[in-house]
């Protein structure tokens, strides 16, 4: 197994554990994160195995798999930014984009290429990390914002998915270019963004087990 590939694997999977250690002191928002983190892992130990059999394009896998993290993330985002965003314009936004993905998928693209979907979903999720940023200083509620899990959660959120519209379009270009140097350069940066993602999703699991605990015992 190549680096890349264990990074890629064993990221998520310690974000998954974190999750079910901590899964009773975790709100539905969080538990929603837990089930899509073990999709990640299943998701990327699944790449590996049909890598291992020849099966070289994840493409038809990867439109379906953007449709569901989209959702995983609207109904987190619609939960936190609740009472300063009104619900239907989250829903109505999530809905307007896991349609737009069907459309594409049916008449659009072919199931074998690169989604477009995934720059638009990445533009997507910015702005509602951004979104919460603002709240989060429109209200000025949390004192120390380095023991808030949202605050965790949603830069690393921030972070991963501005990282992953530069990898897209480095990657879009790349396609058409061809350079195999280039492109394992850009595998090995989204690989750093990929750790760095599921370390602040796993700092966030640990941090409101112990704000609950805390708080329990």
């Amino acid at each position: 197994m190549s680096l890349i590939r264990a990074i890629y694997i064993f990221s998520p999977l310690i974000a998954f554990i974190s999750g079910i250690y901590s899964f009773k002191f975790l709100e539905k928002k969080f538990r929603l994160i837990v089930f899509y983190v073990a999709a990640g892992f299943g998701s990327e130990l699944l790449n590996w195995i049909l890598i291992k059999n020849g099966v070289r394009n994840n493409m038809p896998g990867l439109h379906f798999y953007i449709m569901f993290e989209f959702l995983i993330w609207s109904v987190f985002y619609i939960l936190i930014l609740d009472g300063f965003i009104k619900k239907i314009f989250l829903v109505t936004g999530t809905v307007l984009f896991e349609v737009f993905c069907l459309v594409n998928m049916i008449f659009i693209q072919k199931l074998t290429e690169y989604p477009v979907t995934r720059s638009v979903e990445n533009l997507l999720l910015i702005l509602l990390a951004v979104l919460f940023f603002t709240k989060v200083m429109t209200e000025a509620e949390i004192k120390k914002l380095v023991y808030s899990p949202l605050i965790w959660i949603n830069t690393v959120v921030l972070i991963y998915f501005a990282g992953n519209f530069f990898y897209n379009v480095v990657f879009i270009q790349l396609l058409a270019k061809n350079t195999q140097m280039l492109r394992t350069v850009n595998l090995y940066i989204f690989a750093l963004f990929n750790s760095i993602y599921y370390f602040g999703i796993t700092v966030g699991f640990l941090l409101q087990r112990r704000k609950i605990s805390r708080k329990t015992f």
